[in-house]
């Protein structure tokens, strides 16, 4: 009978003895990488000078093209190129016009009619940035009609 009640109160001991707790973790890996991202915003608007020969966004009753630039690391720079010929213009429209660009800045980074070719670090973060456009004939005037240029941001 000793060795049943024995027996009774090791099993008894197993089956009521609190269970070990059991742990173990789980492991997460990440990559950010660096990006620059650009949001292009409202079209610029050329408009003309008075001796007809100007077309530009930087005239009386032109606008700046608008964009956004966001960095999510150190070491972008930011320009613009300037497109060699019109997209769309009247015939004539294209004969003796040299291109120009200049861009400015705000946010993050700040920056005022800086040349379009000439590059420019960009801070971490938003930026906003106006893009200006000018095309200048360089004989003759500007014939009448609808012209449209495409003028290329380049965050790299």
């Amino acid at each position: 009978m000793f060795r049943t009640s024995l027996s009774a109160v090791l099993l008894s001991a197993i089956f009521i003895a609190p269970a070990a707790a059991v742990t173990d973790t789980v492991i997460f890996n990440g990559n950010v990488i660096s990006t620059c991202l650009i949001t292009v915003g409202t079209p610029g608007i050329l408009s003309t000078n008075g001796a007809m020969n100007v077309l530009s966004s930087s005239e009386a009753g032109g606008v700046s093209g608008t964009a956004t630039v966001v960095t999510t690391g150190a070491g972008f720079n930011l320009s613009t190129s300037a497109p060699s010929t019109f997209f769309l213009a009247p015939a004539g429209g294209d004969d003796d016009v040299s291109f120009a660009t200049h861009y400015s800045a705000s946010g993050v980074t700040s920056l005022l009619d800086v040349v379009g070719s000439v590059t420019s670090p960009l801070g971490l973060g938003l930026t906003n940035v106006d893009v200006d456009l000018s095309a200048t004939k360089s004989a003759g005037v500007f014939p009448a009609g609808n012209y449209t240029a495409q003028v290329t941001l380049t965050c790299e």
